[in-house]
């Protein structure tokens, strides 16, 4: 593959999904993939998880067991279900907020389980690639928990001697990382904590990449985590989450070149497609759009949204790669 080239001087932004994580070039290197929406219920019954972990994997596997088998077929539904049972139980019937922090503590201490295992410390050559050429311009929103992309960055950090702090997510009023783009993780991520209305990131240096996976998400209190569990009121117009949110509004609205690369745009998460719809205005007119992922359906939704756009799209990273639009070199 070339070298992504060093010309552009259009802002970048790639938005990346569940589906990019699970695209990684590593993802046959065991048979368990990184999770999707709808197996994550299948992959967690084959997991075999760390001793730490297997009472919270357990908690969830009898939990979801219980619903109808369309929710077992989606994360969203089953946690959100489950979630809302046990807040309707506290305000309705006077029940204490054990349960519902069950809910959540457990779910999030799963979930990081099953990524860890997905990922541990290995680096995606896919996400290497497409990554290297961004500058202080660009930015990754990401929705994902993993550290898919930090991995993939760490090499290009340490030449330059940047660690991965707070400015580097844009957690509070920094300057941008000179030569490094911003990464917004609007979900959270499994290497921050979270303390008060403050998001932490407890791996600054690239070295802490090294040697352990650092998939920490599952360290919260109550129901408060770092990473954002798919409720169906994703408050992210309070901090912590606010912050990231609102740098991405400003980014999309002054960026040219999309990439969006395994985020469906899923029907349920309103929050996610209006936050494209109102920093992105007429429909995406003077902007490029590349859309990477196996399902027409997803790429029709994004064309759907931004019609005006000039529009790419690729079954999957390879043919990207293999045929990048003559801007993303420059051209």
């Amino acid at each position: 593959m070339p070298a992504a080239s060093k010309k552009r001087h259009e802002t970048v932004t790639f938005v990346l999904g569940a589906g990019a994580s699970r695209a990684v070039s590593y993802a046959r290197a065991t048979d368990m993939l990184s999770p999707l929406d709808r197996d994550f219920f299948d992959l967690l019954q084959r997991l075999r998880p760390q001793e730490k972990d297997e009472p919270a994997v357990g908690w969830v596997v009898e939990r979801m067991s219980t619903l109808p088998f369309e929710y077992r077929r989606s994360l969203e539904k089953a946690f959100y279900t489950l979630h809302l049972r046990s807040y309707l139980q506290r305000k309705l019937a006077g029940a204490d907020e054990t349960e519902e922090e069950a809910v959540v503590g457990n779910f999030a201490r799963a979930i990081v389980a099953l990524l860890r295992k997905a990922h541990g410390t290995r680096t995606c050559e896919n996400h290497k690639y497409v990554l290297q050429g961004l500058g202080s311009a660009d930015t990754v929103i990401s929705f994902n928990y993993d550290l898919v992309v930090e991995r993939a960055l760490r090499e290009h950090a340490q030449k330059k001697g940047i660690a991965f702090s707070p400015a580097m997510y844009a957690l509070g009023e920094d300057a941008p990382v000179q030569h490094f783009p911003k990464i917004l993780k609007l979900h959270g991520s499994v290497n921050w904590e979270l303390n008060g209305k403050e998001l932490r990131v407890r791996t600054g240096a690239s070295d802490d990449f090294a040697d352990a996976p650092g998939y920490r998400g599952y360290s919260g209190e109550g129901t408060r985590f770092p990473i954002f569990l798919p409720f169906w009121d994703k408050r992210v117009t309070s901090e912590p989450w606010l912050t990231p949110w609102r740098r991405a509004y400003r980014q999309l609205q002054a960026t040219k070149y999309i990439i969006v690369w395994g985020f469906s745009l899923p029907t349920t998460d309103v929050k996610a497609r209006e936050l494209f719809t109102i920093s992105i205005p007429e429909g995406g007119t003077n902007r490029r759009l590349c859309v990477i992922d196996p399902s027409q359906a997803t790429r029709d939704r994004w064309r759907e949204l931004l019609p005006n756009a000039q529009y790419w799209e690729y079954e999957n990273i390879k043919s990207f790669t293999s045929a990048t639009p003559g801007w993303w070199w420059g051209g």
